[in-house]
């Protein structure tokens, strides 16, 4: 159900009711993820002695949206740290394919110095 004048869209998260979900909101738009795609994308991280940034030192560090439930993070950082997991093979099309939109939505955000809202449920 959309509100006000967001526009919500559930395509990664239908069929995973009542099921770990993520949120991500910018201009306009509040895409609904399961958490299980996130973890496909960042909770397998390398570790190769550079440290972890953006969402990956977040969700497996349990900072940010995922200490506080919700907030605001950079975008830039995020995208970032996102850009490192394309090209490489996830569990899913599903997954690989939730990261392409966050790649895009992150990129959008970055592109006018926003910031990109992240709800954890």
């Amino acid at each position: 159900m959309d509100t006000g004048q967001i526009k919500n869209d559930f395509t990664y998260y239908k069929g995973f009711e009542g099921e770990g979900e993520v949120t991500f909101t910018y201009a306009g738009l509040c895409l609904h993820v399961w958490d299980g795609y996130i973890f496909q994308i960042v909770g397998k991280p390398p570790l190769d002695g550079k440290g972890w940034h953006g969402m990956t030192r977040d969700y497996n560090q349990l900072e940010g949206p995922w200490d506080e439930d919700e907030a605001d993070v950079g975008a830039v950082e995020y995208l970032q740290d996102l850009k490192h997991y394309q090209g490489k093979h996830l569990e899913t099309a599903q997954a690989e394919q939730v990261l392409s939109r966050l790649i895009e939505l992150f990129r959008q955000a970055a592109a006018q110095h926003a910031y990109v809202h992240i709800e954890v449920y």
